[in-house]
């Protein structure tokens, strides 16, 4: 029990946290907020384990309580520099001059219902996603990989379907999400399996409403209903988006654990909220406001990567349209030149892919 309890505190409390408070002062000050620093950790969190977990897939077919350690180790590491940074900016600046605070807006009446609404319906899809887990075809394979990973320890050389040995299946392999799930279930003590169908929609179907929260932020007025009306159509539309079994809706609620849904509901909309961030011309607050949002574009590029394959060519190709639109808006080719290096992991990646394929 105690393993269970500290595990997930590192993986999904701790971790996620502290690696965000290292992105807390490259992005400005008035984005001192909690959302933005919980979602930068959780994109630092994945990045770093794809980059530790490509080299020990390939270089140790055992590697698995190696993976462990190392990708421990680093977050560790990323937490104590977070924690660090975060005490000596204190020691710098008052409190209230770090945290910003702004008095919050009387909400109207109906302001409020909207909100309800949709908070009931955020929390109504993770009941019905933790108890009705579904199951899927695709589960034969990806989660599967992820229970022979923790069981064990062989990083994606035993065929799912016969339990036999194999060679490395680049196509999927380097795709790491399900060993992130199995390094998830070795933390915490908890089966594979149920990491994936219990565990993490409870954390996956949130985050992805926070990135639609960040999103409707950027695109309407906090204090105005839009905003809860947004959240709240978004909401219904996911409910009853299972009109075929294509829809995003359908993978958002039915396999959230799949790297496919994560990219589509999670990575593509940090991808948005970012771009959002970056060309907002009337939040100039320094070239930190911005850096921050750069960094955290690599960062979520290459997480992208370790959910599927595509999702690198996808990010990119993402980024290379919004960055060339920018730049010819702005009229500032260093903007595309930015895009361009935010594009770097992926082509890393696909070149990797290609070459070992």
């Amino acid at each position: 029990m105690l393993q269970k309890a500290f595990g997930f505190l590192f993986v999904f409390v701790f971790a996620p946290v502290c690696c965000g408070l290292l992105w807390s002062e490259s992005m400005g000050r008035e984005k001192y907020r909690a959302g933005n620093i919980y979602l930068a950790g959780f994109l630092t969190q994945f990045g770093i384990f794809q980059i530790i977990a490509v080299p020990v897939m390939i270089w140790d077919i055992y590697g698995m309580q190696r993976l462990v350690n190392l990708t421990t180790g680093a977050l560790t590491a990323l937490c104590v520099g977070g924690i660090g940074m975060t005490v000596w900016r204190l020691r710098r600046e008052k409190w209230a001059a770090v945290f910003v605070k702004r008095p919050a807006a009387a909400l109207s009446f109906e302001c409020k219902l909207f909100w309800i609404l949709a908070l009931s319906a955020i929390v109504f899809q993770m009941y019905m996603s933790y108890a009705y887990a579904p199951f899927d075809g695709d589960d034969s394979y990806y989660v599967v990989q992820s229970v022979l990973a923790d069981q064990t320890g062989v990083l994606n050389r035993i065929r799912p379907y016969t339990g036999l040995s194999t060679d490395l299946d680049i196509r999927h392999a380097l795709a790491t999400l399900p060993l992130w799930e199995a390094y998830v279930a070795r933390m915490t003590g908890i089966h594979a399996t149920i990491v994936a169908h219990s565990l993490l929609p409870l954390v996956l179907i949130p985050l992805t409403y926070l990135c639609y929260y960040k999103i409707g932020r950027k695109l309407l007025d906090a204090s105005d209903i839009k905003l809860p009306v947004f959240m709240t159509l978004v909401s219904v539309m996911q409910i009853w988006g299972n009109i075929s079994i294509y829809t995003n809706a359908t993978f958002f609620l039915m396999r959230t654990w799949q790297g496919k849904s994560i990219l589509a509901n999670l990575i593509l909309l940090v991808q948005i909220w970012l771009l959002l961030e970056i060309f907002d011309s009337s939040d100039e607050t320094g070239n930190g406001s911005k850096r921050g949002y750069w960094g955290l574009l690599i960062v979520n590029n290459i997480a992208a990567a370790m959910m599927t394959s595509m999702g690198a060519f996808l990010a990119a190709m993402f980024l290379g349209i919004a960055g060339l639109v920018g730049a010819i808006q702005r009229r500032r080719l260093s903007i595309l030149l930015k895009a361009a290096l935010c594009c770097v992991p992926n082509v890393v990646y696909l070149l990797l892919l290609v070459a070992m394929g």
